[in-house]
């Protein structure tokens, strides 16, 4: 890379921060700094041949139907009120448990996470009800926070997984491998998010209770003392029910949980199987949404609510593929300055040992955070650091996982984490500080995931190996 072309890309990325400080929508800027670029290195033809062509090579690929087929399914399932039904459920069995109210609000983050594949998204939607829910039942802000910024990273692997499916895609990798290998790394994320919840309410009511005494005695350790440590307040998850919580002489919708099961069961259990592709699961998981839609919905409202359905999935896949093109332009133009060679031979050249190459591969995805959601970094990172590691010897299926998990982490790491910036624009009383405190034990959490991924492969790979899966 000669010293002018190196300019040119260090404007470029200095542009498209720019486009972002002003708020233009991720894909665009993408786009933008890409054709920029490539005026710059090629001139307007070059420019105007990109973008001519870029869309349609980016978007005419079989395999891409199944995130419009994923969508739908989950914009119908929440439509159908199976969410609701899950949430309620998971309300109703988990009030008992120590921060009872938070854990069930982990489980609805996650499976509106699953449905739209945004991690960002899930954050803007579910802050101010888990946040007003969790602190109604006596909880502090930081706890609520920790929990709907996590919790938004839940979609990305449990099934189905939008951002997985464009790995698959980006890096043609099989995507039925994909999402099942997404299985287990996402069931042991769950286990420890709700185990770091349950942990803190028990340390933040242990504390309670010995300032109570201190405070009983006089001593310095009352909760007015000063430089008395901040509680998450007491737990009351068992004494009263939350708000947005299921009553307690209110029935649970089980049928609304079995039929969410039997979506999950049609998508990915015949990807298991072997008896569909990942697109002919998806298409079968759409199918059964909406005949589930239709059995929970009076026909004088079934238009309207399909309608309704249908037009919420154009507009998040429309989101979904403009974010496909700025990426695709972009990264056409990191191709044609030589920087993405430049980044391949700069790695093998330092002659690292493999793990220590892919440490520093996924250690590159945290600063990401700060600028781009999850979809965005699997799009832009994926291409160049897929390569790199698979020329290593690592297995591509098991990679993806890592990427995709390192990249969703990047979204609540300090001291830029997106999902915090966007959790404190819907709750600003929370405050940057506490939030990213209330985030901390959740980054452990994840830290713990990884570093288990790492060691023991097997967690993403034996479900796959065992699958029938095409």
């Amino acid at each position: 890379m000669t010293a002018g072309t190196l300019i040119v890309v260090i404007a470029v990325l200095a542009l498209f921060l720019a486009l972002l400080a002003i708020r233009l929508h991720v894909g665009l800027a993408l786009m933008t700094a890409g054709l920029t670029g490539t005026v710059l290195l090629r001139g307007p033809q070059a420019a105007v041949s990109t973008v001519a062509n870029q869309p349609f090579s980016t978007a005419a690929d079989y395999s891409l139907t199944i995130i419009p087929l994923f969508i739908l399914m989950g914009v119908f399932a929440v439509r159908a009120r199976l969410a609701q039904a899950g949430f309620d459920l998971a309300s109703r069995t988990l009030r008992r448990l120590p921060g009872g109210t938070a854990l069930a609000s982990l489980s609805g983050s996650g499976m509106f996470a699953a449905v739209t594949g945004s991690s960002v998204a899930t954050v803007a939607t579910m802050a101010r009800v888990s946040t007003d829910a969790i602190t109604k039942a006596g909880h502090g802000i930081r706890l609520a926070a920790g929990t709907v910024c996590a919790g938004g990273t839940l979609g990305v692997l449990i099934p189905p997984s939008i951002v997985l499916v464009l790995y698959g895609v980006v890096t043609e990798e099989s995507i039925g491998h994909l999402l099942l290998a997404g299985i287990g790394p996402g069931v042991l994320t769950v286990l420890l998010y709700a185990a770091t919840i349950v942990l803190t309410v028990l340390v933040h009511r242990r504390r309670k209770a010995r300032a109570g005494v201190a405070d009983a005695q006089g001593g310095p350790g009352a909760p007015d003392a000063p430089g008395a440590p901040e509680e998450h307040g007491p737990d009351t998850a068992g004494a009263g029910e939350p708000a947005g919580a299921a009553s307690p002489a209110a029935r649970p919708d089980i049928t609304g949980f079995a039929f969410l099961a039997v979506i999950f069961l049609v998508s990915v259990g015949t990807i298991y199987l072997g008896l569909a592709t990942a697109t002919e699961a998806a298409s079968f998981g759409a199918l059964s949404a909406l005949v589930i839609l239709l059995i929970r919905t009076r026909p004088p409202r079934w238009l309207r609510a399909v309608g309704d359905s249908v037009g919420e999935a154009v507009g998040l896949t429309a989101m979904t593929f403009l974010l496909m093109v700025g990426a695709g332009v972009f990264t056409y133009f990191l191709a044609l300055s030589g920087a993405s060679t430049a980044l391949v031979d700069a790695v093998v050249g330092a002659d690292l040992p493999p793990y220590a190459v892919l440490v520093l591969c996924l250690l590159l995805l945290l600063p990401l955070g700060m600028f781009l959601d999850g979809i965005s970094m699997i799009l832009v990172a994926a291409p160049l650091l897929h390569p790199i590691l698979v020329g290593y010897g690592f297995d591509g299926i098991w990679l993806g996982v890592l990427i995709v998990k390192v990249a969703e982490m990047a979204l609540i790491t300090p001291p830029v984490g997106m999902n915090a910036f966007v959790y404190s624009g819907s709750v600003p009383e929370a405050g940057l500080g506490r939030i990213f405190r209330g985030i901390l034990p959740f980054i452990a959490a994840d830290a713990v995931v990884v570093a288990a991924l790492i060691a023991f492969p097997d967690i993403v790979t034996l479900i796959p190996d065992l699958s029938s899966a095409q």
